[in-house]
């Protein structure tokens, strides 16, 4: 049967393999404990009915030899029964709801297989489909969604789970374990011992005792969870990570048909490659499974339970279009967990990130150069002892440091004029209805460098912790009164007039803006004056007013229906926003929202339980250029994106910032990216250009339109040749995982490349376009690509190496364009290196090449081939007999650091050779 190919071609091979196949299921009822399956029954056809209630599951492993995000073993607890698919979804079920969608079921795929290349938001809708044909309430929203070229969705924008809807949904991972550690037997299932590489129609194989089917094996499958770490605290109700986390990855269960039996395992989580949302391919399926969750508990990133969890609302290119920019971040207050949290909008993956603090935290206020957050611990109109805080924005909150003052309250940055940043503050945070109490406060200001505080300076008498304008003309202040310092003419507002506005009505959450209007934002309690310049009467806090310099109202925007705002700041950067917090009919602050001035509209940015003390920074536009569309322009990588397409991402800043010097340049897949250190290489200024994914389309792309064009110091071209990738088509693995999906490639294409030379400011453009800088299962940074040393391990085989023949249409256009990007090369007088990276030395007892084949016999004759052409032959794997040891092995097919360092002398040896 010829197999699509895969549609996430990747990077790391992992194989947890173990003789010792663990019971991942714990029943505590006295009856089950001889291994009976729990009772079940079913009254929904094609679902069974499991009763967990009281009973749990084991979810991952304490295995030494298991990846990090499988570990440790966590017990997870059911206090809920549900309903599971017998079977996984198949073609015919599928296409029935969705006739739209893009995986198709024709031809050799009858209605019974099972439906393959669907993304996880593909298999959403259909849940979301199946809920509706039968009258029941979808269990996922979203705001929006997009569709690849193929017609699968790769993004549901603002994606919401609501676990307490009964309806029809992807099961957790607890409940994919719960039911799959009934009589789990990968032997009986579709593996590639059996199933000669192919799917086969679902309940072909044994059911397990709950008359469930295929779950070892047959096809990969989606589950609900985000993926995240586990913890070694037994958690109830588990529904696995809060959200997408620093990249968006998305758990799957229950391996293949390519998988070795051994290789397929419960407590693996993921597949050879990362997995996002948008991930597909010819071997990942899904079922269905039906029923509420009550009390759910998920954990972060790190594994931790969230005591409250928040969910971002908008889209990272809505966020930019509002901002102007792709650098912005915002802060707040989670009230349930008294922590501060945040968003950074510009890593392009939208993750709340909570900070996990030893003190209170109110008031939060971002640096201008958004990698700092200020906060106080006391509250604006509450007196008592405070303290200011200075600590990184980042998942830590590392460098925190205290100002070493008696009293200090709601912080607030200042931009000096010499460059030098400062902090402005308050000797106190109560209520400023008293005069006299009132003028006892005073505010200051302290400078703030090199994460350290200076020494504090009184700038006047009265707590303004509203603001000191920028034009050294106003001070405001809130909390009962609104209270103004107001310079006279000639003077600043260090010898300005104290005064109260707004007719001495009450007022609060009072914010000075940043962009040189000195106008002022705050709330009301419905009063009088307010009533009058509205025109109608309003609820406490139901309306934003915006006074100008004088202190005159200029400006109103209501609350959406059913809501108040609280908690309003102007949002920095110098833009015309406010952020603000809703708080319902009950009080609970549940969204967080940004207001635009502009026209009045309120956009929805958070979502949670009690979200206090937003903050929002975006960086300024420092530079202007019609020549640019920064939704475009340098945009190498977006999460709707296979994960290769962030290593190209940094890998083409590097490009364009280096370009002028580089003498030598490789291309090429993982096994080069992990296995060639470039800041190592000392005879060559060398750009390892190699990403996950890396087939011959793609190295010919980046060769032909950026090399050529942009390298003119450029010496030496290192090419990959790794056989078995020739039978991949660049479809596949590049026009349809990153040219379709960023649009950074298109957008230089359609302008040449550059070849004129490039617009002003378009490298500014690169270095701020989106790029998270972690990646939960990666055990590696995006500054030096290098693994662990670990070890080659089983020489598993996931693909069939009978299947690469020499007649195949890839592999005829595969070679032809490995041979021109030689040509072209060897023409513009480039030395060309073509490297083969070592592998498990173990397939030589095999009869094929390396982990994806092809057979020995067909890759000795594409490497003579290429040793005829008029190249420098690198061969570091000899078919098997090389010397890169166990530990210089991350996994079957990459090198670790140690194994690294052996291959970039080597190379580099070779490359000074060739200066000579």
């Amino acid at each position: 049967m010829k197999r699509e190919a895969f549609a996430n071609i990747g990077f790391l091979a992992f194989f947890a393999l173990t003789l010792a196949l663990l019971n991942s299921c714990t029943d505590h009822n006295s009856s089950l404990s001889s291994g009976e399956p729990s009772p079940v029954d079913s009254d929904i056809e094609g679902f069974a009915f499991v009763k967990a209630s009281g009973r749990s599951a084991l979810l991952g492993t304490n295995l030494n030899s298991a990846r990090k995000s499988d570990t440790p073993q966590m017990e997870a607890y059911f206090t809920y029964d549900f309903y599971i698919g017998e079977h996984e979804v198949t073609c015919g079920e599928y296409h029935a709801l969705r006739k739209e969608a893009g995986a198709k079921c024709d031809g050799i795929y009858g209605n019974k297989s099972p439906i393959t290349n669907v993304t996880f938001y593909d298999a959403v809708l259909y849940a979301n489909a199946k809920s509706k044909s039968e009258n029941l309430d979808t269990v996922y929203t979203y705001t929006s969604a997009s569709f690849d070229a193929s017609g699968s969705c790769d993004n549901l924008t603002g994606l919401i789970f609501h676990e307490t809807v009964k309806g029809y949904r992807l099961p957790t991972e607890a409940e994919w374990v719960y039911v799959a550690s009934k009589g789990w037997d990968p032997e009986k299932g579709w593996n590639s011992v059996n199933s000669d590489y192919t799917f086969h129609d679902v309940a072909t194989s044994p059911a397990n005792p709950l008359g469930v089917y295929d779950m070892a094996g047959n096809v990969l499958e989606w589950v609900n969870d985000w993926m995240t770490y586990f913890q070694k605290e037994a958690v109830t109700n588990f529904v696995g990570g809060a959200d997408e986390g620093s990249l968006g990855e998305r758990v799957v269960k229950g391996g293949s048909y390519r998988n070795e039996p051994l290789a397929i395992t419960l407590y693996n989580r993921g597949d050879v490659y990362t997995v996002t949302g948008s991930s597909k391919g010819d071997y990942l399926g899904f079922r269905l499974a039906l029923g509420e969750i009550p009390n759910a508990s998920w954990l972060d990133e790190n594994g931790s339970v969230k005591e409250s969890v928040v969910k971002s609302q908008i889209a990272i290119f809505e966020m930019k279009h509002l901002t102007g920019t792709f650098e912005s971040k915002l802060v707040f207050r989670n009230d349930i967990s008294s922590n501060l949290s945040f968003i950074d909008f510009g890593s392009g993956v939208i993750s709340v990130v909570e900070i996990d603090n030893t003190e209170k935290a109110y008031h939060p206020d971002i640096s201008p150069d958004g990698k700092r957050v200020a906060y106080s611990t006391s509250i604006e109109g509450l007196g008592g002892v405070s303290s200011v805080y200075v600590r990184n924005l980042d998942a830590t909150g590392s460098d925190l440091v205290k100002l070493d003052v008696e009293n200090a309250a709601i912080p607030r940055w200042k931009l000096l004029e010499n460059g030098d940043t400062a902090i402005v503050y308050v000797t106190s945070s109560a209520n400023n209805k008293d005069d006299e109490a009132f003028a006892a406060t005073s505010t200051w200001q302290v400078p703030f460098n090199n994460g350290k505080f200076g020494k504090p300076k009184k700038l006047f008498d009265g707590a303004y912790h509203g603001g000191v304008s920028a034009t050294k003309q106003l001070a405001v202040s809130g909390a009962r009164l609104l209270r103004a310092r107001v310079a006279p003419s000639g003077k600043t507002v260090l010898n300005g007039i104290d005064t109260v506005w707004y007719g001495g009505e009450q007022a609060c959450n009072v914010s000075l803006a940043n962009d040189g209007s000195d106008r002022t934002a705050f709330l009301d309690f419905g009063g009088k004056t307010g009533a009058e310049f509205v025109g109608q009467s309003y609820r406490t806090h139901e309306r934003l007013l915006i006074a100008d310099a004088k202190g005159k109202l200029i400006q109103s925007v209501a609350a959406p229906k059913g809501y108040t705002f609280d908690h309003t700041e102007w949002v920095l950067g110098g833009s015309n926003y406010v952020v603000a917090t809703l708080a319902n009919a009950s009080g609970a602050h549940q969204k967080i929202v940004l207001i635009n001035l502009s026209d009045s509209t309120v956009t929805t940015l958070a979502e949670g339980d009690e979200l206090w003390h937003p903050c929002l920074w975006h960086s300024k536009n420092l530079y202007n250029s019609k020549e640019l569309d920064t939704d475009s322009a340098g945009v190498y990588y977006l999460s709707s994106a296979y994960y290769s397409a962030l290593e190209l991402r940094v890998k083409m800043q590097r490009f364009w910032e280096n370009r002028d010097e580089i003498t030598a340049v490789a291309l090429g897949s993982s096994r080069t990216m992990f296995a060639l250190h470039d800041k190592d290489v000392e005879s060559h200024h060398l750009l390892n250009m190699a990403y996950s994914a890396g087939q011959i389309t793609g190295m010919g792309y980046l060769f032909v339109n950026y090399v050529l064009n942009h390298l003119k110091n450029l010496k030496v071209l290192v090419l990959e040749l790794s056989p078995d990738f020739l039978w991949y088509d660049g479809f596949s693995t590049w026009i349809n995982i990153i040219y379709n999906k960023v649009p950074g490639f298109k957008y230089d294409e359609n302008h040449n490349f550059w070849v004129d030379g490039l617009p002003e400011h378009f490298v500014d453009a690169v270095k701020v376009t989106p790029r998270p800088e972690t990646a939960l299962q990666h055990p590696y940074t995006l500054e030096d690509f290098l693994l662990p040393d670990a070890t080659w391990g089983y020489p598993v085989l996931l693909r069939d190496s009978t299947e690469a023949e020499f007649d195949s249409p890839v592999y005829k256009e595969n070679f032809e364009c490995f041979k021109y990007v030689i040509k072209i090369a060897r023409q513009k007088g480039l030395k060309v290196v073509v490297t083969i990276l070592p592998q498990n030395p173990a397939y030589a007892e095999t009869g094929s090449f390396g982990v994806y084949g092809p057979r020995r016999s067909i890759a000795k004759d594409v490497i003579d081939s290429i040793k005829a052409m008029d190249v420098i032959f690198f061969d570091e794997y000899k078919f098997g007999a090389h010397d890169y040891t166990d530990e210089m092995a991350y996994n079957v097919d990459h090198l670790s650091t140690s194994g690294a360092k052996q291959y970039t002398h080597r190379l580099d040896s070779l490359l000074s050779t060739l200066k000579k």
